[in-house]
């Protein structure tokens, strides 16, 4: 009997794997993306597919769900893992969108760097999901999840520096002396706020995904 369960078992990382695969591909095409900023319509379109093909896989992950009596870990968390996954590709979707739509004239130091965050986040994501097939890994996957709770934090102080930006560089002086306050600059402030917000976002769900992977640890060790 237990010969017959594993192979159901592993199937499960396998599924993972190829989930986490694609959102590392995602995550390094965002941040080239961002860093590049051209072809906005064809970048945000093959971001688009990458979303497609991780709803695939939560639809695959549940569906194996609801087929296995054994999990290799709690049945929760399996369902918990594949949805939090997905949040980080969604935010990346919906924020490629946004960079296309928005009409934006070039990126910010802010952008490029928040971006750079996401793909290194994505990266420790994918390690820290691989080494779930062995709980012997711990203590590599401990550290994957320091790195992205760095990572978390630096993105933090980055947006917090260009969320401040924003303000300071929104008034203009006259030369009489009064403030004045263009129409163009506010919709740039708009687009701006709601750009680095997804993009916070995106960390932020990578982070959630490492909370949720050091659960699976802490209670399979």
């Amino acid at each position: 009997m237990r010969f017959s369960l594993i192979p159901r078992e592993m199937k499960f990382f396998d599924m993972y794997d190829e989930f986490v695969g694609t959102i590392t591909g995602a995550g390094k095409k965002f941040h080239e993306m961002v860093a590049t900023f051209d072809k906005l319509e064809i970048r945000s379109h093959e971001l688009k597919r990458d979303e497609d093909a991780c709803d695939a896989s939560v639809e695959k992950i549940i569906k194996a769900l609801d087929r296995t009596f054994i999990t290799p870990f709690d049945r929760e968390d399996v369902h918990t893992l594949a949805t939090s996954l997905d949040d980080i590709m969604d935010n990346m979707e919906k924020t490629s969108y946004r960079l296309e739509v928005f009409r934006i004239e070039k990126p910010t130091p802010e952008a490029v760097e928040l971006a750079r965050i996401v793909k290194e986040c994505c990266i420790r994501v994918e390690a820290a999901v691989r080494l779930l097939r062995d709980m012997r890994n711990s203590e590599k996957i401990h550290m994957l999840i320091r790195e992205i709770g760095q990572l978390e934090n630096d993105a933090d102080r980055v947006y917090r520096k260009a969320d401040a930006a924003l303000f300071a560089n929104l008034v203009a002086t006259a030369g009489n002396g009064d403030h004045l306050i263009s129409t163009m600059d506010v919709l740039a402030l708009i687009k701006w706020r709601e750009i680095y917000q997804w993009l916070e976002e995106t960390v932020d769900a990578c982070k959630q995904v490492a909370n949720v992977i050091s659960e699976i640890v802490i209670k399979s060790t």
